[in-house]
């Protein structure tokens, strides 16, 4: 429905705002992690032999009714993805006499050896569940469970040895390796030390978005930061050759140092443009998303935004135009006919005297009287009444009716009978609105030739398409996550279709009758307050409160009239409906026109529930004895290094 048509715009520019804010912290409320780590901090240590000592300290918050961590870790030195010089014969091996593991309370307090059981997947231990541990090549698996579940911040300090993980060649020495390559959530803060015997002479950081590598004397400092869930934390460290004596599998008789550097360079070189094109296409879609803003504030003037009205006033006194309630909503409503044009539409033929209402001798005292709704015999001819006027008796009097009267408990009752009924009952109802927006039709209330204008503007999508499109093919070919730009032409293209399937507008002529009709409605809802306006009668009365239900209002306005018009001394010559109210004791103004609204929405509800009851029988059957289912810095790339490994949890 569209009422407060001026208010689309903001619609749809608010629609993008509220998506970029959902995409911009989506990692923070977007489903449940099993763990959450807090920060990794890591030292690492490399001796002469090429061996290095591993300390790692993972602080974790954990969900409630966990009490098991797993920390795998890799060895392995051979990637057959590797494309430098390699030697399966060159492995480095896990130190199992080597390795020990501390826990740490929420608190900081290292928890006694009686509170947690730890396990090994070379000693062929098993875990809670009678399980071995798993026992993969070039890995091994270390178990902690924790006997009374893990509290909501837990720390795990992991102390190892990995033998021969330095490779040595005739020109440098390398350290090339994997610390993790899986997790199951971000890491939110990471560092990462490792002290070498001599001072390196290049190091590069691999596998993440971000990180800033510092070398410092006899030391390499890798800062990551965040570590998004996905990514693996790698880095190669060359340093002088002459510092190391190692196991001869480690040795390979081979110059590599510049092969080596000549990839970094090449790598860095492809990661520096990969970057660039990610940030073209990052901060690109902030630039298509104004021009969408432009060009949709540009169909908003040209072709959505309403004419300036002659009419400027508050309130207007009289009925702006003489054509009916329903043809009157379907301007005041944009096409649509509401349920309220039912009623309209039939007490307006009661006031014009088509139909006549009558009590029919019962006591209007009674808690739901019945009146009986009769043909006017002496009327004039009924061919002058418009389509959707004539379906009102046809509806009725004919169908619910004897063809000449119907009573209100007829109308009622007529769904309630069969399926049969409420299907016609139903599609008198969709008859009438078809007929009633046919009437509307007629009226010059719409500008005309939108439709051609609407296909030039949907040419515009070609912006946030081509843009899609670009996003996608330059996030496959150079690996970059463009999910941000892809999902935001997405929305883009939706809510700019949206946007440009929605747009009408009214003429000329029927904006001028809109704003008359809009003040007319705000002058039924305050007249009440105005002390100098002359009230008319009930027959008046009775023609505005016709108009009054099909604006919605007509409850509001008639406690007002209550005030306005006191029982005694109201002129009730000519009146058709509203005089009920006045004859019968201890009943208000309103009664009959209440009444009959009672009435027609009780009919409805009474369709619905047959044809809903009837489906459900269908349904019921249909499934009987089946079933549902449901359903520097880090330069990104990959050195290939050894090591590898990951954190589980449960």
């Amino acid at each position: 429905m569209k009422i407060l048509k001026k208010n689309n715009i903001v619609t749809i520019i608010l629609i993008v705002v509220i998506m970029l804010l959902f995409f911009g912290l989506s990692r923070f409320i977007i489903g449940p992690e099993d763990i959450s780590v807090k920060s990794l901090n890591a030292e690492i240590i490399v001796d002469e032999n090429g061996n290095i000592d591993v300390r790692e300290k993972w602080v974790i918050r954990w969900p409630e009714d966990m009490s098991v961590f797993f920390r795998d870790i890799g060895y392995g030195k051979y990637d057959e993805r590797n494309p430098l010089y390699q030697k399966e014969t060159n492995v480095a091996n896990f130190d199992e006499d080597n390795v020990s593991v501390k826990v740490y309370d929420e608190n900081q307090n290292q928890l006694s050896a009686d509170d947690y059981r730890v396990g090994y997947s070379f000693r062929n231990d098993i875990d809670e569940r009678d399980n071995l541990l798993p026992q993969e090549p070039n890995s091994e698996t270390v178990f902690i469970h924790v006997y009374n579940g893990m509290e909501s911040e837990m720390t795990f300090e992991y102390n190892y040895r990995i033998l021969g993980a330095v490779t040595l060649y005739r020109d440098t020495a390398e350290l090339n390796w994997k610390l993790f390559e899986y997790f199951g959530t971000e890491i939110t803060e990471a560092n990462v030390i490792v002290k070498t015997p001599t001072p390196p002479t290049e190091a590069w950081g691999h596998g993440l978005a971000r990180g800033t590598v510092k070398l410092e004397n006899d030391r390499v400092l890798f800062e990551m930061g965040k570590i998004e869930k996905g990514e693996l934390l790698e880095f190669r460290i060359l340093m002088a050759p002459q510092a190391f004596t190692v196991n001869p599998v480690n040795y390979l008789d081979v110059s590599i140092h510049d092969d080596i550097m000549d990839y970094e360079y090449q790598l860095a070189k492809s990661t520096n443009s990969r970057i660039t094109v990610a940030r073209i296409v990052y901060y690109g879609t902030y630039a298509m998303i104004l021009i969408m803003i432009g060009f949709t504030y540009f169909a908003y003037k040209k072709y959505d935004k309403e004419h300036q009205p002659k009419f400027t006033g508050r309130y207007y006194r009289d009925l702006p135009a003489d054509y009916s309630p329903a043809e009157m909503s379907y301007l005041y409503y944009f096409r649509k006919i509401n349920n309220e044009d039912v009623t309209a539409t039939l007490l307006d033929l009661i006031r014009r005297k088509y139909l006549i209402l009558d009590s029919i001798g019962e006591k209007v005292t009674e808690k739901n009287p019945d009146f009986k709704i009769k043909i006017n015999e002496n009327h004039k001819d009924y061919t002058e009444l418009l389509p959707h006027e004539r379906h009102i008796i046809d509806w009725f009097v004919k169908m619910c009716g004897n063809g000449k009267e119907v009573s209100i408990k007829q109308i009622e009752a007529y769904p309630k009978k069969s399926y049969k009924n409420a299907q016609n009952f139903s599609r008198m109802a969709k008859n009438f609105i078809n007929m009633a927006k046919a009437a509307g039709k007629k009226h010059d209330f719409f500008e005309k030739g939108l439709s051609a204008n609407k296909g030039k503007l949907y040419a515009v999508l070609i912006i946030p398409l081509l843009y899609l499109l670009i996003s996608y093919f330059t996030g496959v070919t150079l690996l970059i996550n463009n999910n941000f730009a892809i999902i935001i032409s997405i929305v883009v293209m939706f809510a700019y279709g949206i946007y440009i399937s929605t747009i009408d507008k009214r003429s000329l002529n029927g904006n001028e009758d809109y704003v008359k009709w809009k003040a007319y409605r705000a002058f039924m809802l305050d007249f009440g307050r105005m002390k100098d306006y002359p009230m008319p009668g009930l027959v008046v009365w009775e023609k505005y409160l016709v108009y009054a239900t099909s604006l919605k209002i007509a409850d509001l306005v008639m406690k007002q009239l209550e005030v306005k018009l006191p029982s005694e001394g109201v002129d009730l010559q000519g009146a058709t409906y509203l005089h009920f109210g006045y004859r019968y004791y201890g009943f208000n103004l309103g009664y009959t026109l209440g009444r009959i609204n009672t009435s027609l929405t009780t009919a409805r509800t009474n369709m619905n529930s047959v044809i809903m009851s009837h489906h459900s029988q269908k349904v019921g059957s249909f499934t009987k004895g089946g079933g549902i289912g449901r359903g520097g810095g880090f330069g990104g790339g990959r050195s290939f290094g050894g090591g590898g490994g990951g954190i589980r949890g449960r």
